[in-house]
């Protein structure tokens, strides 16, 4: 089963372009204000209700029955943002450490910075609606069709900042966690190895490659609809640099850290829930 929602996805993904004349910048490092400029309070809000959305697609799919509002409760817990931000912030700032952090503040705290930070985290909020998140999905299908110079300045975005590699590995890790923690539940009626469980989730590589791609093309190509061509190739140049890879590879190391974490809850709370029923 592939969970609806990946890695990093993007945010703050030009968020850290060293333009000259930006001032003297911080005169110390702080992993804490560049979270706190990413909006990361207002994600880890919106990674909640996508838990929760996701949770009771579980309940359809796995346990033939609507999420009630027990089970809701209990998916939008494991997904708390006081339970998961903690973890992730501890994982960000060490993978932070050596990086180019008071470039990246300079950046986050200018008006170009600010807006793109702000245009991702409202895209990504919108994208709660299903319809607007297949009104996404479509419209960069149909920019595919037609050519569109700007679906192929998103694409160089995605491309610079190596965004599809990390989120499918990203989506078979928390897939694994998820399975493993059913079989330590005993959910399965039957035996599942470990060698069982890994072939299962090798065998989903291409369906989340072609799900994070698509996604990630719909969910940019909405979000940077208001950015010029320029400030686009702005993006792409600054996730090919070592502060934007930097930045991208401690946000990605973050995600990882919580998206295992939950996953492996959902598992055993899902394992709980089955065995119950049993009864």
């Amino acid at each position: 089963m592939i969970r609806r929602f990946f890695i990093a996805w993007g945010q703050g993904l030009c968020a850290a372009l060293v333009l000259g004349g930006l001032g003297a910048g911080p005169a110390q490092a702080d992993p804490a204000r560049i979270s706190d400029l990413l909006q990361t309070g207002p994600i880890f809000e919106i990674l909640q209700q996508e838990g929760v959305d996701y949770g009771a697609d579980l309940s359809e799919e796995m346990l033939g029955q609507p999420a009630d509002p027990a089970w809701r409760a209990e998916v939008a817990e494991i997904h708390a943002p006081d339970r998961l931000r903690p973890p992730y912030e501890a994982a960000f700032a060490a993978a932070l450490e050596g990086a180019d952090q008071r470039a990246i503040e300079d950046w986050l705290t200018s008006d170009l910075g600010h807006r793109v930070v702000t245009l991702e985290v409202s895209a990504r909020r919108a994208l709660l609606d299903p319809d607007v998140e297949e009104a996404a999905l479509i419209a960069a299908e149909r920019a595919d069709a037609a050519g569109d110079a700007r679906l192929k300045a998103v694409r160089a975005v995605i491309e610079a900042a190596d965004l599809i590699e990390p989120n499918v590995i990203g989506g078979l890790n928390a897939n694994l966690a998820f399975y493993r923690a059913m079989a330590a539940g005993q959910a399965f009626p039957y035996e599942v190895t470990e060698t069982d469980m890994l072939a299962e989730v090798a065998a989903q590589e291409p369906d989340i490659r072609a799900d994070v791609t698509g996604w990630l093309e719909g969910y940019l190509f909405m979000a940077y609809a208001p950015l010029s061509l320029d400030e686009l190739h702005d993006c792409a140049e600054f996730s090919d640099s070592p502060a934007g890879r930097a930045l991208m590879q401690a946000q990605f190391a973050a995600f990882d850290v919580i998206y295992e974490t939950s996953s492996a809850a959902l598992g055993a709370a899902l394992a709980r829930r089955m065995a119950g029923m049993e009864l």
